[in-house]
C-alpha cells in the first residue's frame, strides 16, 4: 500500500478525478514495470514533485495532510490512510450534491492489536497528541518487524499503480468516483488485514522482549509528553489569563471613560444650574425692588383714594340731604290727578275743558248756562299720559326711601276711575304697561345694585288690601 502510493502518481490522478484540475501537473514514471520495492527507478525530483503538488492541492480542499516521509519505510502510514479516507469522504459529499460546507469529522477505527493502535481523521490535524504518541510507538515496532517480510510480497505491491491506471484509462468521468470508492475500500480492508496479521506475529515476538525494557522508554516518553502537555496547558492558561486581564482592562478603561464623560457632563450641568440660580437671584432681587416700589406707590394711591372716598362720602351725604330738602320743599304730601280715557262703547263727550300744568278746568251746568270750575294739583295727567310718564314724577321718592325716608304712594277715587290700572297695570301685563308698584320695586332694586359697593340693603315687601274698611294681608 505504502510503496504503491510513494510515487504520488496514483494520489494525483485520483484527486484530479474527484476534483478536476486540482493538480495541474502530474509527473509520470517512464515505465511502471521498472518499479522495484525500494522505488529506485523513480527519480527524487518526480517523487517529491507529485507528493508536494498533491499535498498543496489537498490542503486547499481542506483535506488532512501528511509528511512526505510518511511514505518512506518507518513513516507514519496512519496519516496516509487518514488522508485517503478524507478524500473518499470529500468524493461522497460531492456526489451527494455538495450542499453546505464540507467538513471531515474523522472516524475512529480500532484494530485488534496488543498495543491498541488506532486511526483518527480530523480536519486540520490527523491525530491528537496522545494518538500521535501511540501511533509513533506502534510504527517503530511495526517497522522493526517489517524488515522480516518477504521482499517478493512487497514487490507485488508495486503493481498497484499499474492496476489502478489500467482501471481508470477506459472509464467514463462519471464512473470514476464509484470506482475510486471501491478501490479505496478494498485498499483500507487489505491494510487492516495486514496490520492484523502483523499483530499476530508480534504477539509471539513480544514474549521474548523483557517487559521492563519495553516499558521504560514508553514511560519516559509518556512522562516527557505529559510534562510538555502540562507546560503547554500552563502556557495556555497564562495566555487565557492574560487575554482576560486585557479584556478586563479594556472594559475598565471604557467604563472609566464613560464615568469621566458623565462626570464632565454633570460638571457642565452644575455650572449651568449655578448660572441659572444666579440669574434667578438677580431677577428675584429686581422683582422685589420693583414690588417695593409698586407697593409704596400703591400705598400712596390707596391713601389718596381713601381721602377721596371720605370726601366723596361727605359730598354724597350732603347731596342726599340737599336732595331730600328739595323733595321736602316740593311738599311732603303731593296730590296728582289723572284723567281716565274713554272706555270702548262709551260716549266720547268729556267734561274736561282744559288742562294746564297743575290746573284742570271742568265744565259744569248751572242755572245761568254753562259754568266752569278749576282745580289745582301738583300735576295733572291727561287722557293720553302713559304709565311711564305717571311714574317719572314719583321716581325721585324711591331714592328718598333708600336714604332712610318713609314714602307712601296710594291711589283713591270712585269705582272704575282707574286706581288699579295706575298702581298695578292691566291683566295682560307687559313691560310698558307696568304700574307704579312694579316700577317702584324695579327702581328700588336697581339703586340697591348700583350702591352695593357702598351700602348693603335688606328689602322686605308686604302687600295688604283695604276693602270696605277691612284690611286683608295679601
Amino acid at each position: 500500500f505504502r510503496l504503491g502510493l510513494r510515487s504520488g502518481i496514483i494520489l494525483c490522478n485520483v484527486l484530479n478525478r474527484v476534483q478536476p484540475g486540482a493538480v495541474p501537473k502530474v509527473v509520470e514514471s517512464p515505465c511502471d514495470a521498472a518499479l522495484i520495492p525500494d522505488g529506485a527507478a523513480l527519480s527524487a525530483f518526480q517523487y517529491f514533485e507529485n507528493i508536494r503538488n498533491f499535498l498543496v492541492a489537498g490542503q486547499g480542499l481542506g483535506l488532512p495532510t501528511f509528511e512526505a516521509s510518511d511514505l518512506e519505510q518507518g513513516g507514519k502510514s496512519a496519516r496516509v490512510v487518514n488522508c485517503v479516507l478524507a478524500l473518499k469522504s470529500y468524493n461522497e459529499w460531492k456526489l451527494s450534491g455538495g450542499n453546505g460546507v464540507w467538513k471531515f469529522g474523522g472516524n475512529l477505527k480500532p484494530a485488534t492489536t496488543t498495543l491498541g493502535k488506532s486511526f483518527v481523521r480530523k480536519n486540520s490535524e490527523p491525530f491528537t497528541n496522545s494518538l500521535q504518541r501511540t501511533s509513533s510507538m506502534n510504527e517503530k515496532l511495526l517497522s522493526g518487524h517489517s524488515n522480516e517480510i518477504d521482499p517478493n510480497k512487497m514487490a507485488s505491491s508495486g503493481s498497484l499503480s499499474m492496476l489502478v491506471r489500467a482501471l481508470l484509462t477506459d472509464k467514463k468521468p462519471e464512473e470514476v468516483p464509484t470506482l475510486v470508492e471501491s478501490v479505496l475500500s478494498k485498499v483500507v480492508e487489505e491494510f487492516e488485514n495486514r496490520i492484523a496479521s502483523q499483530s499476530g506475529v508480534m504477539k509471539t515476538t513480544s514474549k521474548d522482549i523483557t517487559p521492563s525494557k519495553l516499558r521504560k522508554p514508553v514511560l519516559k516518553q509518556t512522562l516527557g509528553d505529559k510534562k510538555i502537555e502540562e507546560k503547554n496547558i500552563e502556557v495556555m492558561k497564562k495566555e487565557d489569563c492574560f487575554q482576560k486581564n486585557l479584556i478586563n482592562e479594556e472594559e475598565l478603561k471604557g467604563q472609566l471613560q464613560k464615568q469621566q464623560m458623565i462626570f464632565d457632563q454633570q460638571q457642565r450641568n452644575i455650572k449651568e444650574l449655578k448660572h441659572a440660580i444666579n440669574s434667578t437671584k438677580a431677577g428675584m432681587q429686581f422683582i422685589q425692588m420693583k414690588f417695593h416700589e409698586e407697593f409704596n406707590s400703591l400705598g400712596m394711591h390707596i391713601h389718596g383714594l381713601a381721602h377721596a372716598a371720605s370726601g366723596y362720602h361727605r359730598v354724597l351725604e350732603e347731596n342726599r340731604k340737599l336732595y331730600n330738602q328739595v323733595q321736602d320743599l316740593k311738599g311732603s304730601i303731593r296730590v296728582y290727578c289723572r284723567v281716565r280715557p274713554f272706555l270702548s262703547g262709551s260716549s266720547y263727550l268729556s267734561t274736561v275743558d282744559h288742562i294746564e300744568e297743575g290746573n284742570i278746568i271742568i265744565n259744569t251746568p248751572s242755572k245761568y248756562g254753562k259754568g266752569r270750575k278749576s282745580f289745582t294739583f301738583n300735576k295733572v295727567f291727561g287722557q293720553s299720559a302713559t304709565q311711564a310718564e305717571v311714574f317719572s314724577d314719583m321716581q325721585p321718592l324711591i331714592r328718598s326711601v333708600l336714604d332712610g325716608y318713609n314714602v307712601c304712594i296710594f291711589a283713591y277715587g270712585q269705582t272704575g276711575s282707574g286706581k288699579t290700572y295706575t298702581m298695578t297695570g292691566p291683566k295682560d301685563l307687559t313691560e310698558k304697561s307696568q304700574g307704579v308698584n312694579y316700577r317702584a320695586l324695579g327702581d328700588l332694586f336697581l339703586l340697591a345694585e348700583q350702591r352695593k359697593d357702598t351700602f348693603r340693603y335688606d328689602v322686605a315687601v308686604q302687600m295688604i288690601e283695604i276693602y270696605n274698611e277691612q284690611v286683608r294681608d295679601l
